[in-house]
């Protein structure tokens, strides 16, 4: 036949339902069920399904370099193919196809082979040897846990007295620790990368299949652990694990319930799964949550107030505040609360099950946070319901750099990072727009500038000309003046900082504000008139100056970054004290 034809013409790899394999010391057979290779011979065990199928594939392109005729080929056994080296068997359908291997040639890399049936002899690529079986255990499958052939919604680690089972939710696939009681959450992301990793588990070595085998001398008498993965209440697959090999911490006895064989594998994973059940329990206070679920926050911290989020806009980040000046909310501000919440952790557990909250400074709690939905009720009257809400408290038992938190379904108490907790918004302020007000150049009267006793006074005319006392400015002072007071119009703050107590705050004098400090005064024409001050700060080349203004909620300075850029380009060049 043409060199170019596939050496086993009739051969389809995607219809192979068992392979045999046969040499002077290996005997396989290897046959498909449901999708899976499963090792029949000389063992029942799973077979390593890409090992198989790279073969077939290797098989499947395989292209004789040379044809020898029948009239040419002699005696088989000059070429190693009577007997044959080995032999390679694939079934597919009611058709067996037989390949065999030969002996290599006398020069390069090549190999005799021959297909059953045909008399030629073909000369092929001899690389197909280093995908066939050299021992019995080549084929099986290299990882302890086959779970891609076990269903289970339940994992369970047995070690000693102590006793983790984890438990799948069937419907939202979220994983929850059944025991130790009481049920908590699991950390579901970790849970499935620990799946993963358990999956690729290696077998080190086959210790022996024998079902008699001593399991004393393994440890596995009376197994150190067991792990096993069930559904509903059937185990479907079942691991023990006993002691280590004398000298070989780093590895440890295993044995299947399934095959009852004995393996060594490293222990690195069974101590992982062997950590405490802390390690496993989802440390987020706060479950995931779409944006819709909730549409209220209740916010009792350093002041006490509750934002709602205006119609069906909870998705774009649109809140303002239940008080008397529907103070709009800042999106951006809006969305980095949100966040932190969303990430807050605990980093350790204080107590599983607590009776007297007042122990940890949570009853009453120090500040909270609750998320609510409103919704109707059965009477008809609108009603706000509680999603989640999430309380912290101060004792004198709570470390200085952490604080006790609690979830309202939960008994447990948390420890929680201070620092990570005062991320959270705890007044007002932290959270509203960061527009410091909004103001036209038309509307602008006079502009007043101060500092260290020096003062200078401004005014603009109706058809927008700026003077300086009996001065007026040239051209283009007329024209920075006017972009300034557009720019200083729409000023909107960096960062909010602090809301002060009163002009006496010791934080502010930290900042850099006084009364001695540059301060611009801008007076609007009404109706109705008004002046806006801003008293500017210490700043630096590379940090935003710090500013404060009145709140409009309470009337107490606002604290707040300046635009540096703005400052530096705009209101030292054209409203400094002194020109």
């Amino acid at each position: 036949p043409p060199a170019a034809e596939p050496l086993v013409p009739r051969l389809r790899p995607a219809t192979v339902t068992r392979v045999e394999f046969v040499s002077s010391n290996v005997t396989l057979r290897a046959e498909l069920e449901a999708g899976q290779w499963r090792l029949t011979a000389p063992l029942n065990y799973p077979a390593n399904s890409l090992l198989l199928k790279t073969l077939l594939d290797v098989c499947d392109r395989l292209r004789p370099q040379l044809v020898i005729p029948v009239a040419q080929a002699g005696s088989p056994a000059d070429f190693g193919l009577s007997p044959p080296q080995a032999t390679l068997r694939f079934h597919q359908g009611d058709t067996p196809l037989e390949l065999r291997i030969g002996s290599r040639a006398p020069v390069g890399t090549q190999l005799y082979v021959q297909v059953a049936g045909a008399g030629h002899i073909a000369v092929t690529d001899g690389a197909l040897l280093e995908f066939l079986p050299r021992v019995a255990d080549d084929w099986r499958d290299r990882n302890l846990l086959a779970l891609a052939s076990v269903k289970f919604d339940r994992v369970r680690v047995r070690t000693g007295a102590r006793d983790l089972t984890l438990q799948r939710d069937a419907t939202n696939r979220l994983w929850r620790i059944t025991l130790p009681t009481p049920p908590k959450r699991a950390d579901t992301p970790r849970i499935e990368e620990l799946l993963a990793a358990l999956r690729q588990w290696p077998v080190l070595q086959f210790i022996s299949d024998d079902p008699r085998a001593d399991l004393e001398t393994y440890g596995l008498q009376a197994p150190e652990s067991e792990l096993a993965f069930g559904q509903g209440t059937n185990d479907t697959l079942v691991v023990q694990f006993g002691k280590s090999p004398t000298n070989q911490p780093a590895l440890v006895f295993a044995r299947s319930l399934a095959t009852t064989n004995i393996m060594l594998v490293p222990r690195t994973l069974l101590d992982t799964l062997r950590a405490d059940y802390w390690e496993f329990s989802e440390h987020r206070l706060l479950d995931a949550l779409p944006a819709d679920a909730f549409d209220t926050i209740a916010v009792q911290g350093r002041e006490t107030f509750t934002l709602r989020a205006r119609t069906n806009a909870a998705r774009s980040l649109d809140w303002v505040a239940d008080d008397a000046l529907r103070t709009v909310m800042d999106p951006q501000l809006m969305l980095t609360h949100l966040s932190h919440l969303g990430r807050l952790e605990a980093v350790e557990l204080a107590k599983e099950v607590v009776t007297d909250f007042a122990h940890y400074g949570l009853a009453p709690p120090t500040r909270s946070i609750s998320l609510l939905r409103s919704a109707t009720n059965a009477t008809g009257v609108l009603t706000n319901l509680l999603v989640a809400r999430l309380d912290f408290g101060d004792s004198t038992n709570s470390p200085v750099d952490r604080v006790f938190a609690r979830r309202h379904d939960e008994s447990s108490v948390y420890v929680v990072p201070r620092a990570d907790m005062n991320r959270l918004a705890w007044s007002l302020f932290q959270l509203q727009d960061r527009t410091v007000w909004s103001f036209t150049s038309n509307q602008v009267a006079a502009v007043t500038v101060a500092f260290d006793g020096k003062i200078r006074r401004l005014t603009r005319a109706p058809n927008g000309r700026w003077s300086e006392g009996a001065e007026p400015a040239d051209e283009v002072k007329n024209v920075a003046l006017e972009e300034t007071m557009f720019r200083l119009g729409q000023l909107r703050a960096e960062q909010w900082t602090l809301l002060a107590e009163d002009a006496n705050d010791k934080q502010l004098a930290i900042r850099g504000i006084t009364a001695a400090s540059h301060r611009i005064s801008v007076e609007l024409a009404g109706p109705p008139a008004r002046t806006n001050t801003v008293t500017i700060g210490f700043g630096s080349q590379t940090r935003n100056p710090w500013a404060a203004v009145a709140d409009q909620r309470t009337g107490r300075p606002l604290v707040f970054e300046f635009p540096r850029g703005f400052y530096r380009e705009y209101i030292l060049q054209y409203l400094s004290p002194a020109q």
